[in-house]
């Protein structure tokens, strides 16, 4: 995926773009010279970034386009793995999803480099799947199904669905996803409050109501996870914050695994503190705490909310709209640092 003009600014690129417009491609190798590399371990990814520096550098951006189907993943996103490609000008880099934990944001922030995500993308796509999550679990879904595959019966003795119409929606993290979510839940009677860093314009809100954390665990039936991981989010949710939580409540989490102190998740699944559970990302994925797997109260998912026939086509084209808003205006569309 390379074209020869010494004038083109020059890009490198991680597993060239398979799924994206071939005519939209074709469009930005007019402007833009593209060299690529495979997707390995982070280590060996490292050493194709300086080889490629060396031997074809510099380049003014990084794009990545991750084969989510085939590991190692070349994670995570750090001086060891990009140093070689700041310390030669490359002022750009983007990569697939709206998370960014993988990344060393305060490294590049302090080169002076943009990195763009993916926010659109995976926004419905993942609102979509919670509400399903949401509904399963309020249903009792996975465990009458496991039962059904049995040969068993109805059950009467186990907890019975809980009606959403009667059942309050706490939301922690209102960005986009969060939003979405809000929004199919009260189609199906839900009332929604949520907690956010910042309370929301109110023409913004929809229904939903701005609460305290506290309050948000003293109110919902259902808690859904839509906050990003950092410093200040890792095991938020940990067991004194399950004591102070309601009785038999249901948690849902489809941001990122270790907002989740998982083994007090599963005390509390033991207990019957916490009714069900409904996750599609892991404290240590790829690997599922064996009490999840063992509680036949949990729907479990391989981190599998976003993925559908088209994303992986949508994911690249905006990987590549980062990158041809930064060649044109010098910011990527979808920057998540200020430099």
């Amino acid at each position: 995926m390379a074209s020869a003009s010494v004038n083109k600014p020059k890009v490198l690129v991680l597993n060239a773009p398979n799924k994206a417009s071939s005519d939209y491609v074709a469009k930005l190798k007019e402007e833009v010279e593209f060299y690529s590399i495979e997707q390995a371990s982070h280590d060996v990814v490292a050493g194709r970034i300086a080889e490629a520096v060396k031997q074809n550098g510099p380049f003014v951006a990084f794009i990545v386009f991750i084969n989510w189907w085939s590991r190692p993943f070349p994670w995570p996103m750090d001086e060891a793995l990009i140093g070689p490609l700041v310390e030669t000008g490359c002022k750009m880099f983007s990569s697939g999803g709206a998370g960014y934990d993988s990344v060393d944001i305060k490294y590049m922030t302090a080169k002076g480099v943009y990195y763009a995500n993916t926010p659109k993308m995976p926004a419905l796509r993942t609102a979509d799947s919670t509400a399903m999550m949401i509904l399963q679990a309020l249903r009792g879904s996975s465990e009458r199904e496991a039962d059904a595959r049995a040969g068993k019966w109805f059950d009467s003795s186990k907890p019975l669905a809980k009606d959403a119409r009667c059942s309050t929606l706490g939301i922690v993290g209102m960005g986009n996803i969060g939003k979405l979510v809000s929004g199919h839940m009260q189609h199906f009677g839900m009332k929604v409050v949520y907690y956010n860093r910042n309370r929301l314009p109110p023409n913004e809100e929809n229904g939903a109501e701005f609460v305290s954390f506290e309050e948000l665990l003293v109110r919902s039936d259902v808690i859904s996870l839509h906050c990003p991981l950092n410093e200040g989010t890792r095991h938020l949710f940990n067991k004194q914050v399950f004591d102070r939580m309601k009785d038999d409540m249901i948690i849902v989490n489809t941001s990122r695994g270790a907002v989740i102190d998982e083994d007090a998740l599963v005390e509390a699944l033991n207990s019957g503190k916490v009714l069900r559970a409904a996750l599609d990302v892991y404290e240590f994925e790829p690997k599922i705490h064996p009490g999840l797997i063992a509680s036949p109260r949990t729907t479990l998912l391989p981190h599998a909310a976003v993925a559908n026939e088209t994303f992986e086509k949508d994911q690249q084209m905006e990987i590549l709209l980062n990158l041809e808003t930064f060649i044109r205006t010098g910011q990527p569309l979808n920057a998540v640092n200020e430099i």
